[in-house]
């Protein structure tokens, strides 16, 4: 487990919308039919809730909403490691880290984000040790509202896909995971199922649960942990389990550089990039989503 997580915490947790806005062109592309709801299982063995947990629940997505309705904008840096079939055993026995990585993250109310790593390393059975990871090749969006632009270093592609009107001035809020701006509580609990998993004794810190209920979201992941700051309802850590629910990613939210409601120049940070030299610029519409409607349970 990376320390800059488990000096604060036993358990790598986490969350932010952005930071998945590369697999919202998976996920609406999987969504232009009707959604369906999730396989029961993706809730197997998680007892129902109790009304004590139930009513605890619906305050923090109360307080929550109400919070992040109130950011404008948002700017940290993040630090993520990536655990997957390859990752070597450390020392003790415990699984690290194939690959862990660092980067910004920004937000602009209500649909603008821009998400890029800019440094990467892996490891390196060989050698074992991690090495740096040569060149411009870290994953890099921006979405101004009405296209989301991403740089495809392995194909040399920019390639921009325009969001249909639909989906204009909420792509963010309406992506895989929009737990963290513009979310509604009762959409939260319509599209996962959701718990407080505090653990005892943590009195600085919200940890969170949710189990995709549909399969659009299911196809992304198979559940989400979420730790916010008690103090301010704030993003601290993230982790996502990929379906099979094996391979994870671990992101940490900087709270050092957490600026809210300011730092940003929203002209220069969310515009259209420049195609970089040797790169072909590459220009879709993405298809409208049809009806959102979960089948029944």
């Amino acid at each position: 487990m990376p320390g800059a997580i488990s000096q604060t915490t036993s358990v790598c947790v986490l969350t932010v919308a952005m930071s998945l806005m590369p697999h919202l062109l998976q996920a609406q592309e999987s969504a232009a039919g009707p959604r369906v709801a999730a396989a029961p299982q993706q809730a197997a063995g998680r007892p129902p809730l109790t009304p004590a947990e139930a009513a605890a629940l619906d305050r923090l997505l109360a307080a929550w909403e109400q919070r992040s309705g109130a950011v404008h904008t948002w700017t940290c840096r993040f630090y993520k490691w990536e655990y997957t079939a390859w990752s070597p055993a450390g020392e003790n026995g415990d699984r690290l880290a194939f690959s862990e990585s660092s980067g910004e993250l920004k937000y602009a109310a209500p649909d603008k984000g821009l998400y890029r790593v800019r440094e990467s390393r892996q490891w390196n059975p060989e050698n074992r040790r991690y090495e740096s990871i040569a060149g411009d090749a870290g994953e890099h969006w921006v979405c101004n509202g009405t296209s989301i632009f991403e740089f495809r270093h392995a194909e040399r592609q920019l390639k921009e896909t325009v969001l249909p009107p639909e989906m204009q001035g909420k792509a963010i809020s309406d992506g895989p995971l929009p737990f963290v701006f513009g979310a509604k509580a009762e959409t939260l609990k319509q599209r996962y199922a959701m718990r407080l998993i505090t653990p005892p004794g943590v009195n600085d810190q919200v940890w969170l649960e949710a189990i995709p209920r549909w399969q659009a979201d299911a196809a992304n992941f198979s559940r989400v942990e979420l730790i916010l700051q008690a103090r301010d309802l704030m993003p601290f850590a993230m982790q996502i389990y990929k379906p099979g629910g094996q391979d994870r990613d671990v992101y940490q939210f900087d709270p050092k550089t957490s600026l809210i409601d300011k730092g940003l120049d929203m002209l220069r940070d969310f515009s259209k990039p420049i195609t970089p030299l040797g790169y072909t610029f590459v220009k879709e519409d993405l298809p409208a989503a049809g009806t959102a409607q979960p089948a029944p349970r």
